[in-house]
């Protein structure tokens, strides 16, 4: 009886997989961007950590007024840095975003400066991005170099030691690792894995669940000898392993573009190992298929496709949410977040790109979680299998 009953899930899964593949551009694209996802974040994070890195080498900085201070340009340009001078109307460009931060010296700087009252502006937008933060950066340094610089000068020429600016002297000492601090940026990349995989099934999905009660097809599919049990099993099944594939799709993604992408900012600092690999696909093999029958369970509500739709894309917004809480929440990990959806995946996987150990419970109470979700939503689908509103009610 039990092989009976395992035969026919299986069967189950194989019609609704060979279904919905007949599909061939929504499987196809599917399948591409999966794949596609992981080079695209990873060159795409390597360009912004490229682009960030060129700034600080070029060292060039906008300084309008630079004949009003001798000192402070050569200052500068012991510094090794590239005097540029800025556009007329570069206060408006700050605005727009199109011009890097601008240092102005005033007409009387140099004799502020020795009577000890000078003053330069930093002009800058902090609410705009591509206005060159780096440039920003520099600017400040630069000018906390020539304060200390002059601050020495005038104590030496009093006969007083320089030392007196620093009572206490600070020895840093980073404990974090290359890897650690590429992974404060990469924070990214398990956070669209997770959405990705969620995401990647919608359509099959809410197809199971919507579409079978818009197309009638729900029915004459429950008229049949198949019991209601073997009938979800077999559907859950069939979205679990759509799911399976585009998890593995995904990390064969970012795997050959670690590999023999040319991200010499990224690379260079992560490398994971196919065990690693190998647990990051344990943390994705039981939350995609959770997360699919949890769509499947929101999309049998649904009368027809698009309403089925609209409800899964509530469940997406919410995965997607919770880590973007996290993020600003500045959460560390706890034993909590294991016991959390999306967080419990975040965490680990995070850790893993850290290079961090992580611990058996790690693995377990999220598989946990998802099974039991996954499991909640089977019996919850089977009961509804058995309502007329649900087998008949349609737009």
């Amino acid at each position: 009886m039990a092989i009976s009953k395992f035969k026919t899930i299986i069967t189950v899964a194989k019609k609704e997989l060979t279904d919905h593949m007949r599909d061939k551009r929504t499987t196809l694209l599917v399948l591409l961007l999966s794949i596609a996802m992981g080079p695209a974040i990873l060159m795409g994070l390597g360009y912004f950590m490229s682009s960030i890195e060129q700034k600080f080498e070029k060292k060039e900085v906008f300084v309008q007024g630079e004949t009003n201070s001798p000192a402070l340009v050569n200052f500068m340009q012991r510094q090794d840095m590239t005097i540029k001078q800025p556009k007329p109307d570069f206060r408006a460009l700050i605005k727009e975003g199109k011009h890097d931060a601008v240092l102005v010296i005033p007409e009387n700087f140099s004799q502020k400066l020795v009577e000890g009252d000078a003053k330069v502006e930093l002009v800058y937008d902090d609410t705009r991005q591509d206005t060159g933060n780096a440039a920003i950066s520099v600017l400040r340094g630069v000018m906390r170099g020539f304060n200390q610089e002059v601050a020495a000068q005038r104590l030496t020429a009093r006969g007083v030691s320089s030392a007196i600016l620093r009572p206490v002297e600070v020895e840093n000492t980073n404990l974090g690792t290359a890897a650690q601090r590429a992974a404060a940026l990469l924070f990214i990349i398990p956070w669209i894995t997770l959405i990705g995989c969620v995401t990647g099934c919608t359509s099959m999905a809410v197809d199971l669940g919507a579409g079978e009660r818009e197309r009638g097809s729900l029915e004459p599919l429950l008229m049949t000898p198949i019991a209601r049990e073997a009938l979800v099993l077999g559907k859950a099944l069939a979205v679990s392993l759509y799911a399976f594939g585009i998890a593995i799709l995904t990390l064969l993604g970012f795997a050959l573009t670690l590999k023999f992408g040319n991200l010499p900012n990224i690379g260079g600092v992560i490398s994971l190992s196919l065990q690693q690999y190998v647990v990051f696909f344990a943390m994705l093999a039981t939350f995609a298929p959770a997360m699919a029958l949890v769509q499947i369970l929101l999309s049998t509500y649904g009368r027809t496709f698009k309403e089925g739709q609209t409800y899964a894309a509530y469940a997406i917004q919410v995965i997607a949410l919770l880590p973007v809480v996290a993020l600003l929440g500045q959460f560390k990990d706890a034993t909590w977040q294991l016991f959390v959806p999306v967080l419990a995946q975040l965490m680990v996987i995070t850790r893993i790109l850290r290079g961090e150990s992580v611990e058996v419970m790690h693995y377990l109470i999220p598989a946990a979680i998802n099974i039991t979700i996954f499991v909640v939503c089977v019996v919850i689908i089977g009961r509804l299998l058995k309502q007329e509103k649900i087998i008949f009610g349609r737009a």
